[in-house]
């Protein structure tokens, strides 16, 4: 008789064809095990059918859109921590370029006052940049 039911409850676990009577014993066997109730408890016994698909999917669907918004906020962060980076690498661009401009602006400073104490300090003052 044990290995009876056994065999029974071996079969239904693992039955593949798509009745309307493996359909409800699956999603009461899903509702019995989703919130540790008995197949026989009450409250299982006055679902219909179309009810307990309907909890079936609802739990899935919640299940979807809860990792769905875990995503949206993941991808949000980074997206943040990306733009930090990238802000972050422009203004050291920004502060490279204005250290070479100056370090260029000294050097043509040194190089002009070379040339002036070489060919007389109105060296330059008639050249135009104007091209």
């Amino acid at each position: 008789m044990f290995e009876a039911i056994q065999v029974i409850a071996k079969n239904n676990a693992i039955q593949e064809d798509n009745t309307q009577a493996s359909l409800e014993l699956f999603l009461k066997s899903w509702w019995s095990r989703t919130y540790n109730r008995p197949l026989k408890d009450p409250i299982l016994q006055e679902y219909t059918i179309y009810e307990l698909l309907y909890e079936y999917h609802d739990k899935i669907e919640r299940e979807n859109a809860k990792e769905l918004h875990f995503e949206q906020e993941t991808d949000k962060i980074e997206e943040g921590k990306e733009q930090e980076a990238l802000d972050w690498a422009a203004e050291e661009e920004k502060k490279e370029l204005e250290a070479a401009k100056k370090k260029l602006e000294t050097s043509d400073a040194w190089m002009l006052d070379q040339l002036k104490k070489e060919h007389g300090e109105d060296f330059g003052n008639d050249a135009s940049i104007d091209f």
